[in-house]
């Protein structure tokens, strides 16, 4: 039993330094920018703040006899010794000898901070005067050496005060501004910061890494992953199945969905799927067009429909233009019939979208959905729906009151968990069932044993409209 339980908290810790480093890649631009903050900020402090001091020393020995000038007789109590000292260590710093200071040098407040101490084991006293130039520390500092016997006098009778150094005047600072110090400590803080917040992302963003988290955190069935490419690896822009360039890892992954939904149009008798994510830029569309070309080469009759009404991408993606119906016209002219809306492609039939952004809850509720998805069901075997994005407007369950089932794309460290679960749910609420879950843009993790599938896409257009969040 705690072997199991070390086993999940290993797992837990991975997951977390997996997520760090992928926090990291993505983010590294704000810690480079943190870093900065912090070198600027810092230096502008040195900069700006830095206070130059100048200081003026003098050195006195304070004792009851000649024979005692420099350092403490054995045969003298310790305690007398240092009551001698701390005496002189007052008045050299106190508000009668400041008054005396004042009106030697003519000023209402003294330029500079006055400080006596002992050096250890001996009754040397060192008087430092710090100001801010050379010139304030030395009249100081030569005010009081001065002038100290006339309080010593009257305070510390059968006491000679000695002046062993006199004060100089300062010939450089006491310390200098270092700007590449401040410079790589405001870089070290910034690099401090940026790790803190990347652990506390890591800690507590929670997204699909692997087909675990599909199945233990979403509670869903797992159906594929698409490996990862980045489009300057391929000379095809919408990296379709039956493109040029395509490598087999990436064909094996709609293989298995193919093989999936199969089994579902056997098992339930279901035809018509709708294929939707979380949010934008998951890469539903792409897997909507290859997931039909994939049932469309095996044989079945297959028919692609672009329902997202607000951001229509079959087009875009199959680099096809010659097209003269789309759904939205069909859904807006009951004189519009499915014939002149159908395209035929390579393997399969498609129904574009419109090229215009409407509003979809609208065009999608009208009684015309109902006859297009009906109307498809008796023709094609297969019937696959691209809609809009779950977590957005209410589009894609006024699509999902008509199909069979569904499959969600989800991208893989993209939509948190928590988005995920709310939007499923809701898909549950209005279709049942679910296909399962494609995870796209997949890059093995470190710590997984699973293949990393070799190429794959992280495709999907911006969405440059204003979705927002509708129930």
């Amino acid at each position: 039993m705690e072997s199991n339980n070390q086993d999940e908290m290993t797992i837990d810790l991975t997951k977390v330094f997996e997520n760090f480093l992928r926090t990291f890649k993505r983010m590294w631009k704000t810690v480079l920018l943190l870093v900065l903050v912090g070198m600027v900020a810092l230096e502008m402090k040195e900069i700006l703040f830095f206070n130059t001091t100048y200081t003026s020393e003098a050195v006195f020995v304070p004792s009851t006899d000649l024979e005692d000038t420099y350092y403490y007789d054995s045969t003298q109590t310790y305690i007398q010794k240092a009551k001698l000292v701390d005496t002189f260590n007052s008045i050299l710093t106190s508000k009668e000898m400041k008054n005396i200071v004042k009106d030697v040098l003519n000023v209402n407040k003294i330029p500079a901070k006055i400080s006596a101490t002992q050096v250890e084991n001996t009754n040397l006293v060192v008087l430092k005067v710090t100001a801010k130039n050379a010139k304030d520390a030395y009249e100081v500092a030569t005010a009081i050496t001065n002038n100290c016997d006339t309080l010593t006098k009257d305070a510390m009778q059968d006491v000679s005060i000695t002046l062993l150094d006199k004060p100089t005047m300062p010939q450089k600072a006491d310390a200098t501004p270092s700007y590449l110090k401040a410079g790589l400590m405001g870089g070290l803080i910034g690099l401090g910061a940026s790790a803190l917040l990347l652990i506390v992302i890591a800690l507590f963003r929670r997204t699909v890494l692997d087909k675990s988290d599909v199945r233990e955190t979403l509670g869903l069935d797992y159906v594929a992953k698409i490996p990862y490419v980045e489009k300057n690896k391929t000379n095809n822009p919408g990296l379709l199945v039956n493109g040029s360039f395509i490598r087999g890892d990436f064909k094996h992954s709609f293989h298995n969905i193919r093989i999936k939904m199969e089994q579902d149009h056997r098992k339930n008798k279901n035809s018509v799927y709708m294929i939707t994510s979380t949010v934008p830029n998951e890469g539903k569309t792409m897997v909507s067009i290859n997931t039909a070309i994939t049932l469309g080469q095996k044989g079945y009759k297959v028919c692609l429909v672009d329902l997202d009404m607000r951001n229509p991408s079959v087009e875009k993606t199959m680099r096809y233009a010659n097209i003269h119906r789309t759904s939205l016209d069909y859904l807006k002219d009951k004189d519009v019939n499915l014939e002149q809306c159908i395209v035929h492609i390579d393997d399969i039939d498609v129904v574009f979208g419109s090229d215009i952004s409407v509003d979809g809850s609208t065009e999608l509720s009208k009684p015309r959905l109902s006859h297009l998805i009906e109307n498809l069901r008796e023709i094609y075997d297969f019937v696959i729906v691209d809609t809009s994005p779950l977590y957005m407007m209410e589009d894609a369950l006024l699509v999902a009151k008509h199909v069979d089932s569904a499959v969600v794309v989800v991208k893989q460290d993209y939509a948190t968990t928590t988005d995920i679960l709310d939007s499923v749910d809701e898909l549950h609420e209005t279709l049942p069932e679910i296909v399962g879950v494609v995870i796209n843009s997949y890059k093995k993790p470190f710590y997984s044993q699973e293949s990393a599938g070799g190429y794959g896409y992280g495709y999907g257009y911006g969405y440059g409209y204003g979705y927002g969040r509708s129930k």
